[in-house]
């Protein structure tokens, strides 16, 4: 959640009698998946004091042969957004969601994600008179009417001017409510579900499952391997091709989950974003 991966991929795994897994390890075998499931369910919150962001995706817009394009999800294989300023609600992507653009003026902008004509988020940007910096406010509904603020200030690497068109890269960001997620064991598998709706299931079987949720960039998919009792490895697909991969480490005294995530492709950051859970 890229769970950018953001506000929403979260909540890893869950696993069972630990004396039991510490002896089939003796034997080389890897702890079977009802018993990793059981250690890493729970309801976890970010402790954001932790956060690295490296893994943070570049906004990228370009002119396409039909007007102006936002490249969004990864770098391996990016979804194209239609980028249309006005007022109407305009599908994409084959899903629920509709998007509406609108120029505020100079150098901002606002976009709206809404599925089913209810809104999801809200994000604003400006882009400083010089050219140089980009700044995105976004606004997500979260369960129970909850809402989170996230702001992301970027750099031009790409482009002139006061408009969108160019590469932007991202140098700080900062959220005025932690992520949460809830990892469930059910079976031997785990269900991950975040306060802004995205859900997945890791099945351990080397097996691809959808990612499900408000937002959430068609074709995502992730698959789950163990690696030991307390270490999970996490595949992310988009239509089949490799994304990201991320690793999940649960603490030995089960109340720390450490998420580190690298994005894939040729433009990726060769360094991870790191994201700290809590247990409560």
């Amino acid at each position: 959640m890229n769970i950018n991966l953001s506000r929403r991929c979260t909540a890893h795994g869950t696993a069972l009698a630990f004396g039991f897994a510490a002896s089939l390890a003796a034997f080389g075998q890897a702890p079977a998946p009802p018993q990793v499931a059981s250690h890493f369910a729970g309801n976890w919150v970010e402790d954001q004091s932790q956060r690295k962001t490296g893994a943070l995706r570049s906004l990228s817009f370009r002119n396409g042969a039909d007007g102006l394009e936002e490249l969004r999800g990864s770098y391996a294989r990016p979804l194209v957004q239609p980028v249309r300023f006005g007022t109407a609600p305009y599908a994409v992507d084959d899903s629920k969601n509709t998007l509406v653009w609108k120029q505020m003026g100079v150098g901002r902008f606002e976009r709206t994600i809404a599925e089913n004509g209810k809104t999801i988020s809200v994000r604003q940007i400006t882009v400083s008179a010089d050219g140089k910096t980009l700044t995105e406010i976004t606004e997500t509904n979260l369960a129970d009417s909850k809402k989170s603020t996230t702001t992301i200030v970027y750099a031009r690497s790409s482009g002139s001017g006061q408009k969108l068109e160019g590469v932007w890269k991202p140098q700080t960001l900062r959220s005025d409510t932690p992520l949460k997620m809830s990892i469930q064991a059910v079976g031997s598998t785990l269900k991950v579900s975040t306060e802004a709706g995205q859900t997945f299931t890791l099945t351990f079987d080397g097996k691809p499952a959808a990612v499900t949720g408000p937002a959430v960039i068609s074709g995502t998919t992730n698959a789950g391997k163990i690696v030991s009792d307390r270490v999970i490895e996490i595949a992310g697909a988009r239509m089949g091709t490799p994304v990201t991969v991320a690793t999940w480490t649960l603490s030995a005294d089960g109340k720390t989950l450490t998420t580190s995530n690298m994005t894939l492709g040729p433009d990726a950051s060769k360094e991870p974003s790191v994201s700290v859970y809590l247990k409560q």
